[in-house]
């Protein structure tokens, strides 16, 4: 029994070490700014609410950054990612664009990835979308360290990040300090955008 005990104290410090570990990294690499005059911003996309849907506020702190970047960086364009949830009425896609347009972004500038689901196919289909170039990704500050891995991985070796911090007073901040680094570590291991994946039309 005392083994066992030992055991599982040693099983906790080394997840309770990687769990802080993970979020350092994490922050301190969503800190890292982005190359100017980028060809294509990436914002990835989030959860979309109501009918008719609009941006969770999550969401809206990343259009709300990109926005900002495509007015300082008017020739760069923009591919908005993602598809139609079950629990959505619209797809995720559609929804950011709208929101850049609202605020000013001329829509010739705007191109939708709306097949993804998940982050590891976002790259590829926005590649398909849109030769991405050198490409900056827009996420929140939580996600950017693994979108940037499986950015790399799809292919995209001129990529850098820029962070869409979340408020202490939105709950998904407090969420991702146990999601993000399991979803870290599961991307890591089991996250490979497919040849098949790349090829898809």
């Amino acid at each position: 029994m005392t083994m066992l005990i030992k055991l599982i104290k040693i099983c906790f410090i080394l997840i309770f070490t990687y769990f802080v570990v993970a979020n350092i990294v994490i922050y301190l690499y969503a800190n890292k700014k982005p190359v100017s005059n980028a060809d294509t911003l990436v914002v990835l996309g989030s959860q979309v609410i109501g009918k008719p849907a609009v941006a969770h506020p999550t969401l809206a702190v990343r259009l709300d950054v990109a926005y900002d970047y495509l007015k300082d960086n008017p020739q760069t364009k923009v591919v908005v990612c993602g598809g139609q949830g079950r629990d959505e009425s619209a797809t995720e896609a559609s929804v950011m664009a709208q929101y850049l347009i609202d605020k000013g972004i001329e829509p010739s500038r705007i191109y939708q990835e709306d097949k993804s689901t998940r982050t590891a196919q976002q790259f590829i289909y926005a590649n398909h979308v849109l030769p991405l170039g050198n490409t900056v990704v827009v996420t929140n500050d939580f996600h950017l360290l693994r979108s940037i891995m499986l950015a790399k991985r799809s292919g995209i070796s001129q990529v850098s990040g820029l962070s869409a911090p979340l408020a202490w007073d939105n709950i998904d901040k407090y969420y991702a300090l146990i999601r993000e680094p399991l979803a870290l570590a599961n991307s890591w291991l089991f996250d490979h955008p497919s040849d098949d994946m790349k090829n898809e039309q």
